[in-house]
């Protein structure tokens, strides 16, 4: 049995998916801040920071969200890209994970980011892009021997990430194809940092230079 989406006609090459859909508990506990929307030190949410450099390289994103649709749409305004609501999103980022996917048909694969990871150069897009197209299954960068994101995987995973379970996205398809696996070295170390809390926020930020969209 073919993927559901192998061939499908009109289909882009490759779609990145952002995940934006997670509760941020650590960054806010009272749980009334959205982190993906939370402000770089130029007043540009996290969220669409990540997109602006994604859309670089890769014309066709899905933003996968859940109870703050409507917010994030407004915080996207201006940019070409598809929002779908998870309504499961609650049960954690592989649901997240496969809503997108299930939304989001590919010809040659998808890169998988997460929409906490601002500093990710666009450069590093472009590479695991190309990694994809020249037939390379899964792809990760990897900044000073240390795996970062975002991870592209071809269209060969497609039922292994619509059957992803709980709350660790991929990552249990990397553990088990090892062999599958390209690791890409690059000169971003924005690929290794996540925004966990307000105070990694600030203080990334401040050197945000060091993580300039190329």
């Amino acid at each position: 049995m073919m993927p559901e989406h192998d061939n499908l006609p009109g289909a882009p090459d490759i779609v990145a998916l952002v995940l934006a859909a997670g509760q941020g508990s650590r960054f806010d506990r009272t749980g009334q801040r959205y982190k993906p929307l939370a402000s770089l030190a130029d007043g540009t949410p996290m969220v669409y920071a990540v997109c602006h450099t994604l859309l670089q390289h890769i014309p066709n994103i899905s933003v996968v969200c859940g109870p703050h649709e409507q917010a994030l749409r407004d915080a996207l305004q201006g940019l070409s890209v598809n929002v779908i609501h998870c309504a499961d999103a609650s049960d954690g980022m592989s649901a997240s994970l496969r809503c997108a996917v299930r939304h989001s048909p590919a010809q040659i694969g998808w890169i998988v980011a997460l929409a906490d990871m601002p500093f990710i150069r666009a450069d590093t897009v472009q590479a695991i892009a190309a990694c994809l197209h020249q037939g390379e299954r899964i792809v990760r960068p990897q900044f000073n021997g240390r795996q970062g994101h975002p991870v592209g995987f071809s269209c060969e995973f497609e039922y292994e990430l619509l059957a992803v379970a709980g709350d660790e996205g991929a990552r249990s398809i990397i553990r088990r194809n090892p062999d599958a696996m390209t690791l890409l070295p690059v000169e971003d170390p924005g690929c290794l940092i996540d925004i966990d809390t307000e105070e990694q926020l600030q203080q990334y930020d401040k050197h945000s230079r060091l993580f300039a969209k190329q």
